[in-house]
């Protein structure tokens, strides 16, 4: 074995380096367990019908690792390195308070806040026990931020995306690794959770009755609320509504603070003026401020012939739009420039055309208690705070998740990244039949043509 290794010198450096005690091999374990964790947020950027077969496999996949791993410090990093893929862009929105300097130093706190959970979980001593932990992770919502959530595991493959889909990965990782059952028991119990968590029946979910456009705009965070741009931006957003009456649109849905001021009580009310004119030749919702009673709200309005209906942001981002504790502290030496928002009521709702339609402003599309009395839902969102990074894919994953197990329809119009549709998810059998008949469709024309 020597005499080989000395003819293959990289080979020998490779396995001295990677044997399983060294710490190069632990810590590539350790990122690569984390990542299996998060396979769903990145592979989301690759639709493909393969990436969505693997994508739940892959995560039973990490499930599994993570109970082989024993020790607590393993448990703490693959924890922090789950909070990073999935949360390294929140202190992105930092830049644009002058705060570049806490951009690293969050991304570090969040490891380390998960990194500390995943080592609790680690505390239960039997393994059936820690992956219960694990999973209740799912339940454990710090200042009301609820993103990391196991059903996003659910939402690609032929689980179904609800909670019986999720339970059904995590117990089939847990009958994978145990060692004390025998193999066809094993294989039994892996394809009754398999079938049972299956995705059989596709859910309906009602459409928007109406001619619509979802408008995406893309104005850059540090741009947005300059002043000398708000005018123009107004300016460009008129001539997209006009253009949308010219196309005989019915409805027209702006992003979150597409006009980026209080439209009652800025510039003398004319954009409120000109949106109320423009609504008796289309339905205008957008996002904007408004301001009542000394009280400053992130809004929808609605107008609608000649009328306009404002509803009021009840979900809040933490340290985004309102400072949940150490208000004082907080502003006086991190956030001196945040104006925070007050909160509206908890689900709001308005008629469009004899349909019942569920506000939910950015934050507020990804909160579970908003879907269990809905059936269509239009989403706005401003996405620039996290520009090139994985938070709209996430934030998409989370609607997907509920949508689903709740058969809602949402129409997302975002400023930044990405507008969406989103419905019940589709059947990942039907969608390979599908593949199939094309296949076979060509392979039969191939022979038909070689034959002729």
């Amino acid at each position: 074995m020597s005499l080989r290794l000395m003819n293959f010198p990289f080979l020998s450096f490779f396995l001295k380096k990677f044997n399983p005690n060294s710490n190069i091999f632990k810590i590539t374990k350790v990122f690569f367990v984390a990542f299996l964790l998060s396979n769903s947020i990145y592979l989301s950027f690759f639709e493909n019908i393969v990436f969505e077969t693997l994508s739940p496999f892959l995560a039973i996949w990490g499930l599994v690792l993570l109970l082989r791993s024993k020790s607590a410090k393993e448990y703490f990093w693959i924890g922090f390195f789950v909070g990073i893929f999935w949360f390294w862009w929140v202190g992105l929105s930092s830049i644009y308070f002058n705060l570049n300097y806490l951009v690293p130093l969050i991304i570090v706190f969040m490891g380390i806040f998960y990194g500390i959970l995943f080592r609790i979980c680690h505390l239960f001593k039997f393994d059936f026990l820690r992956l219960c932990a694990i999973f209740c992770l799912s339940f454990i919502h710090p200042l009301g931020f609820d993103w990391l959530n196991w059903g996003i595991f659910s939402v690609y493959g032929f689980f179904d995306a609800d909670t019986r889909g999720t339970i059904c990965i995590f117990l089939i990782a847990y009958f994978y690794y145990e060692k004390y059952i025998s193999r066809y028991y094993k294989m039994a119990i892996i394809l009754t959770l398999f079938f049972i968590g299956f995705h059989y029946e596709q859910k309906n979910s009602a459409d928007l009755n109406l001619n619509y456009e979802l408008l995406n705009t893309n104005i850059s965070q540090d741009q947005k609320y300059v002043m000398e741009n708000i005018q123009n931006h107004s300016n460009a957003l008129i001539k997209e509504i006009i253009n949308a009456i010219k196309e005989q649109k019915k409805l027209i849905v702006l992003p979150e603070s597409a006009f980026a001021f209080d439209l009652e009580n800025d510039f003398n009310a004319e954009y409120q003026k000109i949106l109320k004119q423009l609504s008796h030749k289309i339905i205008i919702i957008t996002g904007a401020f408004s301001t009542k009673e000394n009280q400053i709200y992130n809004s929808t309005y609605i107008f609608n012939q000649g009328e306009v209906y404002i509803l009021n942001k009840h979900f809040l981002v933490p340290f985004g739009e309102e400072i949940p504790f150490f208000k004082s502290l907080v502003k006086k030496y991190f956030l001196p420039n945040i104006g925070e928002f007050s909160k509206g009521t908890v689900q709001s709702k308005y008629t469009l055309n004899g349909q019942s339609i569920t506000n939910a402003i950015c934050y507020e599309a990804t909160k579970e208690r908003i879907y269990k009395d809905s059936e269509l839902i239009i989403a706005l969102s401003n996405n620039a705070w996290f520009n090139h990074s994985s938070e709209y894919k996430l934030q998409q994953l989370l609607m997907k998740f509920y949508a689903n197990k709740y058969g809602v329809s949402i129409y997302h119009s975002v400023n930044g990244k990405e507008n969406a549709i989103i419905k019940p998810k589709e059947l990942l059998y039907k969608k390979w039949e599908v593949k199939f008949e094309k296949f076979y469709q060509k392979i039969k024309n191939i022979i038909k043509a070689a034959t002729e």
